[in-house]
C-alpha cells in the first residue's frame, strides 16, 4: 500500500505514506527527489495526522498511487 500527496503550496516536496507489514506506516519526505526524513508510525491514519502536524499537509491531499 502506498499514497501519496504533492500539495501546491508546499511543492518541491512530495510526501508518501508506505506500508511496512512487519514495522507499520512510513511517512516519507521528499525534496527534490530525495528523500530528506522519514517516520514511522503505527497506522495510516496516524501517519496522516502526523504530516498534517508537522508539514501541514492537509489530509483531503492523500490519493492512492497506481
Amino acid at each position: 500500500m502506498k499514497i501519496v500527496a504533492e500539495p501546491e503550496n508546499l511543492k518541491p516536496r512530495r510526501f508518501i505514506i508506505k506500508q511496512d507489514k512487519a514495522a507499520g506506516f512510513y511517512l516519507l519526505v521528499y525534496e527534490n527527489g530525495h528523500c530528506i526524513r522519514d517516520h514511522l508510525q503505527d497506522t495510516i491514519e496516524q501517519a496522516m495526522s502526523a504530516a498534517f502536524e508537522m508539514y501541514e499537509v492537509p489530509k483531503e491531499s492523500w490519493q492512492a498511487e497506481t
